[in-house]
């Protein structure tokens, strides 16, 4: 009885648990998701995506398409005084130069904070650890591991110290030696690390980043396979370019038997061979020996098939999915002019939430900055501002008007009804409106001198004349 009521119940359960030997069976254990990337596992997949990066261009594209949406930003103060937010932007723009930003003095900050993307997203995470002279120094995931001596009453998992609750404290950062060695040289306490990757568990699961791209690295790994075997098939099947065909005994143009090989009678049976056809292709010569009746088709090339081209580009599209890319950023012709609008409407609402892990840490950054600038007298603050209380902001670039005429209008109207704000729209297409404004200010001031009328506002559209029914 106890059985019969065991099998009943099983039957009205989740069939995700039953896999009935229809699929793979997955564990019954859940581990910390430390635990499927730790020490070489890690490592590995760097070096995977990397591989991939280097000798795919799909793959590469792929990253460097979601930089450009993901890592391009613009700093502007926003204070009530002026001539603070001007202060504060000149210090960032004097800052961002190579030789104030990177140790190595090769990157500026955009250059250095693109590159942060890029390096979490084949790696999983990176570090870029704050100097005392205000410059930065970027340290690869691989070169985060443990010490070569740790206390016993430390817990220290794949390169970061944590307390009880996952919190990191501490990173063990090493140095190369060599090509591939590596060599502990200090631990760096929380404060002085920007720790960025992508993390999607609490603390106490996950320490180390892992990218989304992780699960698209076996589909691109075989679309460059198959891209080899499909051209190294596509090859041999242009080796042969002629037909031959052969009813006869003798052949159409006889081959006159060299006086070294003596008689054409090769198994010395008293009859003679029949005579092959002979070709000239160039400077080589090919021969195809057929026997009465027989014939040589020419073999076209069908490779790559139509099908192996749509399987293919299945793969590729389940591949983007990976980083949130539309299909039609990878094939312009995939759609029309709506359905490549619509596809990239989704993918900006997809990057806000990478766009915010990228101003969580420039926000770290900048406040970094504000506190050498003002410890160093680069900033005096106005009389009654705490740095606490500066306010600043990192607006993301972003995309000009698909279709100017008729998108404006459409702003210009939302404006009216107070639904939407000229800040907004700015920030959307990748300016910032008190900057514009500022800028028209000017603009018009120069027209004025110079005696040159200027109109800014739309002329409204006239209503079309209709003939009166009456």
């Amino acid at each position: 009885m106890p059985n019969l009521l065991n099998r009943i119940s099983s039957m009205f359960g989740y069939d995700a648990l039953e896999p009935n030997g229809r699929r793979k069976k997955t564990s019954r254990h859940v581990y910390r998701e430390d635990f499927h990337t730790r020490g070489n596992k890690h490592r590995g997949l760097q070096e995977n995506a990397a591989d991939l990066v280097r000798n795919l261009s799909l793959a590469g594209w792929m990253v460097r398409r979601h930089l450009d949406y993901v890592a391009q930003f613009e700093f502007h103060g926003r204070n009530d005084n002026d001539e603070l937010n001007r202060q504060l932007e000149a210090l960032m723009a004097e800052d961002a130069r190579p030789s104030r930003c990177d140790v190595s003095g090769r990157f500026g900050r955009e250059k250095m904070f693109r590159l942060a993307e890029a390096r979490r997203v084949l790696d999983g995470d990176t570090g870029l650890v704050k100097l005392r002279d205000g410059r930065l120094q970027g340290i690869q995931a691989d070169l985060l591991r443990d010490p070569d001596k740790v206390p016993a009453n430390e817990q220290w998992i794949n390169g970061v110290l944590v307390n009880g609750f996952g919190r990191p404290l501490a990173y063990g950062v090493h140095k190369r030696k060599g090509y591939s060695a590596t060599e502990f040289t200090r631990r760096v306490n929380v404060t002085n690390m920007i720790h960025y990757g992508f993390f999607d568990r609490y603390a106490g699961d996950q320490v180390r980043g892992v990218s989304p791209l992780v699960s698209a690295l076996n589909p691109l790994r075989d679309v460059y396979e198959n891209f080899s075997f499909a051209l190294a098939k596509a090859k041999v099947s242009q080796l042969f370019a002629m037909a031959f065909y052969r009813d006869s005994q003798d052949s159409v143009m006889p081959v006159e038997a060299d006086a070294d090989q003596g008689s054409l009678d090769a198994d010395v049976d008293g009859i003679e061979e029949p005579r092959g056809f002979q070709a000239f292709m160039k400077s080589d010569t090919r021969y195809i020996d057929l026997n009465p009746g027989e014939k040589a088709e020419v073999i076209e090339s069908k490779q790559p098939s139509t099908e192996f081209q749509n399987f293919t580009a299945l793969v590729i599209q389940v591949a983007l999915k990976s980083l949130d890319l539309p299909f039609s950023f990878y094939d312009e012709s995939h759609t029309n002019f709506f359905g490549s609008r619509a596809a990239w409407l989704h993918y900006e609402r997809s990057c806000k939430d990478k766009r915010d892990d990228q101003i969580e840490m420039r926000r770290n950054y900048t406040q970094w900055k504000l506190q050498q600038w003002i410890a160093g007298g680069r900033l005096v603050l106005p009389a009654g501002v705490l740095p606490s209380n500066v306010r600043f902001e990192w607006v993301p670039r972003g995309m000009p008007f698909w279709d100017p005429s008729k998108e404006i209008r459409g702003h210009v109207s939302a404006i009216k009804a107070g639904i939407d704000t000229p800040q907004r729209i700015c920030r959307s297409t990748g300016t910032d409106y008190f900057d514009n404004v500022d800028a028209i200010q000017k603009a018009i001031q120069y027209a004025e001198e110079k005696g040159v009328p200027l109109e800014f506002a739309m002329q409204e559209d006239k209503p079309e004349a209709t003939d009166d029914a009456s």
